[in-house]
């Protein structure tokens, strides 16, 4: 039989199956959950990178306030009647004169020696609102409640630079924090690690004061909250209004904040239970934050970690669990667990 006369052979087309394309839909969202999850990722390293560049000019700028003013550490916090009676006035980058309320805390008081104030203070907020005064706005959202002194400051142009900035200052320990023009626990009695008993000692008031530079945290992320705990990942932290201030996490004989470790481990708002669990340098961060007094606390932006810049001016990630050591506050701090007796 010739090959014209032979039947034609047709092409049999197979198509997929329900199983191969669902099998390639699921490779493919495999694929797409990696990709999404290293951009997620790298873009965080990108904003966690920025973070620690702001905090490298913050330090930039204390240091060169201490050099302008020989060596003086720059005051944590000088509240109203502690600037009237110093007799201290105090101008914006502008140079328009601030309101007392404003000055109480470092951020205008530091403005002056940033190149780019709103850039480094409030770039966590990515956001180029202004008010009329052209001050760009800020407040928090639902909350928390606020020290009387900040009434003063709110609605005011500049606020959120004042109250809102990225990082916080550890105020009490650097500089001093005075009211009515005594700083706390300068005259606070502690016992060291060889059993003497020592008053005051505490607050580094000069560059020379400063024994343990490479260790101290000047400047850390900080936000406010009240008492209570905070989960992490229940809100992403990233964009939660800063605070100008940052405490330990024991201040003179009140306890501030730790991981949460469990409600059997919990302290009660007066402080009354056992502190000594808590005393662990580099204990587990559980990812959630207990914090039992109103107070300026860390706030882990961008990769769950804290970003500090030390007394040398270098600047690291640093968990909660790290933070608990309580050398890393206090310069005068002989051991992680110390302590000290209010004024």
């Amino acid at each position: 039989m010739r090959t014209a006369d032979r039947p034609s052979q047709s092409l049999v087309l197979r198509g997929f199956t329900i199983v191969e394309l669902l099998v390639t839909i699921g490779v493919i969202a495999i694929l797409m959950g990696l990709l999404i999850s290293g951009l997620r990722g790298a873009m965080g390293s990108a904003r966690k990178t920025r973070e620690l560049n702001g905090l490298r000019g913050v330090y930039a700028a204390w240091y060169q306030y201490a050099n302008t003013y020989e060596e003086g550490i720059l005051p944590g916090f000088l509240d109203e009647a502690t600037q009237s009676s110093w007799k201290v006035n105090y101008t914006n980058s502008s140079g328009k004169a601030l309101t007392p309320a404003l000055a109480q805390t470092y951020p205008w008081r530091l403005a002056r020696f940033l190149d780019d104030p709103y850039g480094t203070m409030l770039n966590y907020l990515e956001s180029d609102v202004t008010d009329a005064n052209d001050e760009v706005c800020g407040e928090w959202d639902g909350g928390p409640s606020h020290p009387a002194w900040m009434s003063g400051a709110f609605g005011v142009p500049g606020s959120a630079m004042a109250l809102q900035p990225a990082f916080g200052y550890n105020s009490f320990y650097f500089g001093g924090w005075y009211t009515n023009g005594n700083p706390s626990f300068a005259d606070a009695a502690w016992t060291s690690a060889t059993g003497g008993n020592v008053t005051g000692r505490l607050v580094c008031t000069r560059l020379a004061n400063i024994t343990r530079t490479t260790e101290v945290v000047v400047f850390a992320s900080s936000t406010l909250r009240d008492p209570g705990t905070y989960r992490s990942s229940s809100r992403p932290e990233d964009r939660i209004p800063g605070c100008s201030w940052i405490t330990p996490p024991q201040l003179g004989a009140s306890p501030i904040w730790e991981p949460f470790m469990g409600s059997q481990q919990a302290i009660d708002a007066a402080g009354s239970a056992p502190f000594n669990f808590m005393r662990q340098a580099g204990m587990t961060d559980t990812g959630i934050l207990q914090v039992n007094s109103q107070q300026g606390v860390p706030v882990r932006r961008h990769n769950g970690l804290v970003a500090v810049v030390h007394a040398d001016g270098g600047t690291e990630s640093m968990s909660i669990g790290t933070l608990m050591n309580m050398q890393l506050w206090i310069d005068a701090a002989d051991r992680p667990d110390f302590s000290h007796q209010d004024n």
